[in-house]
């Protein structure tokens, strides 16, 4: 096999891994959770007026005193997406009637979740009990089993009984309908949250609310998995945390700086841990900088690249490596460990409901960088989110392209200063091998940062920037002890 073709399996392998690995974390989201986000989508087609304020067309709502509705499938852009893409599948098209009776089951059901009587009620309180019980529309709050679609399921025979059998819609489109449906939510995961509230963005196209999301407490987070409790739940317990603590002290959560401020903290005492967890291996990196006019004389003893050279001269390293305890595979296994920590934190990245809230510069932290990149309209406007995208795209880049790369270009600054005695073919072929490796994990971390909530590229920005600080205090202080240990000679 080629080694390009070599080289291009294992950048497939790592980056499939990367995104089958990063969709390993369960979802907190709850039923309740989901119920409301397929309400934010469907919220009916039925618009409501009181007398001083209908149009022409409007009719009275039945029941109700001084209130009128108009009803039109183009009022709600995922209920007109979902028909147009059935009807283009060969499906029969529901009727508006079906629609509009839907809207009247799911607006008495509300009331009677609410307590109140139609006849009392006005056209605000109305659009208020919709708002608080719509979502009921989808969840079955009164049974053991609590499930998706059980009471929309009801409501539908509801319907089929007060319409005539040819306004009501066919098996296969109900079926499509629960699919698109479910199809509309499935990218939604931001559901920890320690305490009740309105969170995100929710909807279809120009329609986008907050929705309630529930409280997550520990043990929900321990039935999701081992990981999800033990290191997805704090940190977004700590993210969630700090941003409230940001919001007390007066900050304002729709300008997304409390946001920003609470990934800037979670990823300092991140990195600060996972510094001291790593810091033999850091030091072993040290040494091994320190050992670079060593370890040249013994590949230039070792000039060509035959087994018997490779043996000989794997000995002798391994000989230098012990006798300064250092570990060549610490950094290897370093990384291992790393990778876990990585998922838990994009994990609670993008589970955190706080983090799905309030915009900076007009982008969304809980938005990718392609889809604000990749929206037309995102490039116009009062607030552009495309160019606050942009601009956070090229600044985790380049920190990241830096950090990464930083090490290798301060060891080849070093070799320079080291007498090379002649061409080692075998230290060319392992660096070759290693440089590789490193554009490929380069190019993982850059493509994921691409696709992932904008969030995470945050994330990523500041920590590459303590990466390269990091780097760099090492550098200077290998420098100082090698000035140290031959001024001592």
């Amino acid at each position: 096999m080629k080694k390009g073709t070599k080289i291009g399996i294992l950048g497939a392998f790592l980056l499939l891994g990367t995104v089958v690995l990063s969709s390993c974390t369960a979802s907190f989201c709850s039923v309740k959770d989901k119920a409301h986000m397929l309400y934010a989508f469907d919220y009916g087609i039925t618009s409501y007026y009181d007398s001083s304020d209908k149009p022409e067309e409007a009719v009275p709502l039945e029941g109700f005193d001084g209130v009128y509705y108009t009803a039109s499938i183009s009022n709600n852009q995922a209920v007109e997406k979902i028909v147009n893409s059935a009807v283009d599948q060969g499906y029969r098209e529901p009727s508006v009637e079906y629609f509009i009776e839907m809207d009247n089951v799911v607006l008495s059901r509300a009331i009677a979740a609410s307590g109140q009587t139609s006849s009392s009620m006005t056209r605000d309180d109305i659009i208020d009990v919709l708002d608080e019980y719509g979502y009921l529309k989808y969840y079955d709050s009164f049974n053991d089993k609590i499930k998706l679609w059980t009471n929309w399921d009801n409501y539908n025979e509801e319907v089929r009984l007060n319409i005539d059998i040819d306004q009501y819609p066919d098996q296969d489109f109900l079926t499509f309908y629960k699919k698109q449906m479910n199809s509309f939510i499935s990218g939604y995961n931001s559901c920890i949250a320690t305490t009740d509230g309105e969170y995100g963005y929710y909807g279809y196209g120009s329609h986008k609310t907050p929705i309630e999301i529930e409280k997550k407490d520990w043990g929900y987070a321990w039935k999701k998995g081992f990981l999800e409790g033990l290191l997805i739940y704090p940190i977004g317990w700590t993210i969630d945390s700090m941003v409230q603590g940001f919001i007390n002290v007066g900050l304002n959560p729709d300008n997304g700086v409390p946001q920003l401020l609470s990934i800037l903290f979670i990823t300092i005492i991140i990195r600060l841990i996972m510094m001291a967890v790593t810091f033999k291996q850091t030091t072993g990196n040290t040494k091994m900088m320190e050992l670079q006019p060593e370890i040249a004389k013994i590949q230039a003893k070792y000039p060509n690249n035959t087994k018997r050279e490779k043996e000989l001269m794997a000995m002798e390293m391994q000989k230098l490596y012990k006798k300064n305890k250092i570990n060549p595979f610490m950094t290897i296994l370093v990384m291992v460990l790393q990778f876990p920590v990585f998922i838990c934190v994009w994990g609670a990245l993008s589970g955190s409901s706080w983090l799905s809230s309030g915009e900076f510069l007009g982008l969304r932290l809980s938005d990718s960088i392609s889809s604000a990149l990749f929206n037309g309209s995102n490039w116009v406007g009062p607030n552009p989110s495309a160019w606050t995208a942009l601009v956070l795209f090229i600044l985790m880049t380049a920190a990241q392209v830096t950090a990464t790369l930083l090490p290798q270009w301060l060891q080849k600054k070093k070799q320079k200063k080291v007498a090379k005695l002649s061409k080692n073919l075998t230290q060319k072929s392992q660096s070759n091998k290693m440089k590789w490796f490193t554009y490929i994990m380069l190019g993982s971390i850059v493509f994921m940062g691409f696709f992932l909530a904008s969030g995470m590229g945050v994330y990523w920005f500041v920590g590459a920037i303590m990466s390269i600080a990091q780097t760099l205090i090492m550098q200077a202080i290998t420098s100082h002890r090698t000035k140290k240990r031959k001024a001592g000679r």
